[in-house]
């Protein structure tokens, strides 16, 4: 028996391109998804100098926002849409400009509308800058 769940090949290279191309927000900030499996993704953001705050260091909303590109690939990578309901973030060291950003994201639990991803931005030295936790909302597909 097929499992409608996970998508086949060609959905993923879909997704993959609808992260990377319609998604505003991501394209601003310079972030974009490089790898995509189901249930899996990850995302990567240069941090410049339009990324930092008052002390240099890459501002909050800037490790968030690539932590959260990633959870919203891996999420969405089933083929069936989903949202964040709620997001968590531990902050356990800070970037500077110029470092990479790479976002991991894993949903390590699924039921029919609920879903829990873990996710951890590192810099290219691979020191973990950030710990997440995000709960997701599969919406019900429209027929």
């Amino acid at each position: 028996m097929e499992n409608r769940s996970v998508p086949v090949h060609g959905d993923l290279e879909a997704m993959l391109e609808k992260v990377n191309v319609d998604d505003a927000f991501a394209k601003t900030v310079g972030m974009r998804v490089v790898e995509l499996s189901p249930g899996y993704a990850k995302a990567l953001m240069d941090v410049t100098d339009d990324h930092v705050n008052l002390f240099r260091m890459a501002h909050g909303g800037a490790i968030f926002s690539v932590a959260d590109h990633a959870c919203e690939a891996a999420g969405n990578s089933f083929g069936k849409p989903a949202v964040a309901i709620q997001n968590n973030i531990h902050f356990l060291s800070s970037g500077t400009s110029g470092d990479r950003l790479e976002a991991t994201a894993r949903v390590v639990h699924r039921t029919r509308r609920i879903g829990l991803i873990e996710a951890t931005v590192r810099n290219q030295r691979h020191e973990i800058l950030a710990q997440c936790h995000q709960v997701i909302y599969f919406k019900a597909s429209k027929a």
